[in-house]
């Protein structure tokens, strides 16, 4: 099945995934779309296409980054599927699409109802390329002497501008780390260093989690546990090194629907 054309797939009567145009939509919000990175769009395909079955890491680089797929670290395939959960979580889908397998990898379980659709009319539309000046307008155009669209002063304004938006912009770029308002744990029990996410009211399920699973502390010396303390869902990251963006890194994923701490 193509990544392109006319057809988009209805999540939970929810959700609408256009591949096309890399958007998730709410049906009751359907111009209000999130645009997902090529990438993150690419494996939300090959997961539904494969629904009820195990993706593996590699099937996952593979088609989501094609023939460089071997140059992707880690870290910036993890960092891809959390935007892609995050985008889910963001359109407020009540049980989490994506579910990590220990040591063998990704899965939308069969039980979640995902229907092929045709993409709706408000989604194809911003996908059309803007169509060329009509031939007839061309040639009563063309004895009419043409002015400048913008003149140099202009020119020089919008390029100062540019500059400006480049030099706010560019430190903001190079500092995405999704992993970098976690909290540093004090007085763990372990050598493990322990990081916890900051919108958490209280992080008694954290701490519980810890005293409960000390062998996780193993090779991979960093562990990033995100969960609240209303509810029984929680992810652990555990990597070689600490998260930053741009870093070579190797990490595990274990994610835990109904965990009871």
């Amino acid at each position: 099945m193509s990544e392109t054309g006319n057809v988009s797939y209805l999540i939970e009567k929810i959700i609408i995934f256009t591949p096309a145009t890399q958007c998730l939509a709410r049906v009751d919000q359907p111009n209000q779309r999130i645009k997902l990175k090529h990438s993150a769009s690419l494996c939300l395909l090959l997961l539904i296409q494969h629904r009820g079955q195990v993706v593996s890491q590699n099937e996952l680089l593979e088609f989501g980054w094609g023939k460089n797929h071997r140059q992707v670290s880690f870290n910036a395939f993890y960092q891809s599927i959390l935007s892609l959960r995050k985008s889910l979580l963001q359109l407020e889908l009540e049980q989490p699409l994506i579910t990590t397998i220990p040591r063998r990898g990704l899965i939308i379980q069969d039980e979640f109802d995902i229907q092929v659709i045709e993409t709706p009319e408000e989604s194809a539309s911003s996908t059309v390329e803007p169509l060329a000046p009509d031939a007839a307008i061309e040639e009563l155009l063309a004895g009419t002497p043409r002015q400048p669209l913008i003149t140099t002063a202009e020119t020089v304004m919008l390029t100062i501008t540019l500059i400006i938006c480049v030099l706010i912009l560019y430190p903001w770029q190079t500092n995405d780390n999704y992993f970098s308002g976690y909290i540093a744990a004090g007085n763990a029990p372990t050598d493990c260093q322990y990081y916890f996410n900051n919108d958490a009211s209280n992080f008694s399920r954290h701490t519980a989690f810890i005293d409960k699973n000390p062998g996780l502390c193993q090779s991979h010396k960093f562990i990033y546990i995100t969960t609240y303390p209303e509810s029984k869902k929680l992810s652990v990251l555990v990597c070689r090194s600490p998260m930053k963006a741009r870093q070579e890194n190797a990490c595990q994923s274990v994610y835990f629907p109904r965990y009871d701490s």
